[in-house]
């Protein structure tokens, strides 16, 4: 596949399929769901190792421009139990036949929309890791995708599968905190530095192009490769896209916010003054909505988390009555002479999340799904507003119907990209 023009490659394929493809139906409520592993690295480690051992799921392959990677997840397979799954370099031969019934996609965030649409496209129900998109328009083409080609897209927001929100927001609803006006998202770590290094030849192993895929060609430098493509604007979204939209998600959850009318942001690179990454590490966002204001902060410079002690980076929701502190681990609520109530539970990835995907594969109940796509959609909207605002310096009128900003041909640029001749984004 290396050397096959995916103009080519894709118009023979989608030529191929039959219209049965396209409507694929359920996997039987006794056949397990077999599933393809596109990007191994560390999360995509993370995810193969769910898929491979839930009674309900095959891996049947695993996919990465950097065979040494495929090859490790696949060993890691094999070593826990499982058959071990076939390695391949393209993922997109994957598309073709009935073999595979979903792709797990945990590439760089570059990658994420193109190779779910399609996915889609091809009859595949798909798992994308977040944030779905690297832009706003990806984002909504990857929805329209899901609709046009009825499939089931989970979001990776993993946390919506953890009991203690429920709770939380049932304490909200029931008004133990009265009318909330204003909704805090906290990202604190300590991360890795960058300091800058020369280009080098690609590794051995590694499909340079293929991993390059969307974005615009340059040379091969370990700080836009493995682990630091995070912090560079061409394949990454930043902390804000990377972690901070599990916090934001969260936050917009708790009310079944969506779009806002306006964002602005204050970022910095403070604690990563002269290293290669692009992205700040420390921001002050605002989205605003009609009566609440939902803020966003971010501090990657830092060796605690959350101002409380023995509390997780996550929120803090505050009402007219009182406000709740909620991380993965419990809720707390606190008024103005007294603590409320309080809720407790050590929190563990149960695989919860990575169930209900299989079985709404399985039952084609895509609103059954804990983070369908539109969810996942407007979590990584909001990261990539926050990212327009630092952009541009300016606070941006937007518009939640159109999701473009109607004041603001500048801002308006950062809504879509240029894609690299040979990889645009599919149409739907």
């Amino acid at each position: 596949m290396t050397h096959v023009n995916r103009r080519t490659f894709m118009g023979a394929s989608l030529a191929s399929m039959s219209l049965a493809s396209l409507s694929q139906a359920a996997v039987s409520a006794n056949e397990k769901v077999n599933v393809a592993l596109v990007g191994c690295g560390g999360r995509g480690r993370g995810l193969g190792s769910w898929f491979a051992k839930l009674p309900e799921s095959n891996l049947v392959a695993v996919c990465d421009p950097d065979q040494n990677r495929s090859g490790q997840m696949a060993e890691q397979a094999e070593k826990a139990g499982a058959k071990r799954p076939r390695q391949v370099e393209d993922f997109r031969s994957l598309l073709d036949g009935e073999e595979i019934d979903a792709i797990v996609i945990a590439t760089p965030d570059h990658w994420h929309t193109p190779a779910a649409i399609m996915a889609c496209q091809a009859g595949k129900d798909v798992y994308v890791e977040k944030p779905c998109s690297h832009n706003i328009h990806e984002g909504r083409q990857l929805v329209n995708a899901a609709r046009k080609y009825k499939r089931v897209v989970q979001h990776g927001t993993n946390l919506r599968a953890t009991p203690v929100y429920q709770k939380a927001w049932k304490q909200i609803q029931d008004g133990a905190i009265g009318k909330v006006m204003m909704i805090k998202a906290i990202n604190n770590q300590r991360r890795a530095l960058y300091p800058p290094r020369p280009d080098e030849a690609v590794p051995e192993g590694v499909n340079y192009d293929l991993w390059l895929g969307p974005a615009q060609k340059r040379p091969f430098n370990r700080n836009c490769f493995h682990t630091s493509w995070h912090w560079n604007w061409d394949f990454g979204t930043g902390d804000i896209g990377n972690d901070g939209v599990h916090q934001i998600d969260i936050g917009r959850w708790a009310l079944n916010l969506k779009a806002p009318n306006a964002v602005s942001c204050s970022g910095a690179k403070l604690g990563s003054k002269g290293d290669a990454q692009e992205t700040p590490d420390t921001m002050v966002v605002t989205w605003e909505y009609d009566d609440l204001l939902y803020v966003y902060e971010q501090r990657d410079f830092t060796p605690y988390r959350m101002q409380a002690h023995r509390h997780d980076n996550d929120n803090i929701i505050y009402g007219d009555k009182g406000f709740m502190m909620v991380d993965r681990s419990g809720y707390r609520i606190f008024y103005k002479h007294e603590r409320g109530p309080a809720f407790e539970q050590k929190w563990q990835d149960t695989g919860a999340h990575y169930q209900n995907f299989l079985d709404c594969v399985k039952n084609r109940k895509s609103q059954e799904l804990l983070a369908e796509i539109e969810e996942g959609h407007y979590s990584a909207m909001l990261s990539h507003l926050g990212n327009i605002a630092y952009r541009t310096g300016r606070r941006l009128v937007f518009d939640p119907e159109t999701e473009t900003f109607p004041e603001d041909k500048d801002a308006n640029q950062y809504l879509t990209k240029n894609y690299r001749d040979g990889y645009e984004l599919p149409q739907v």
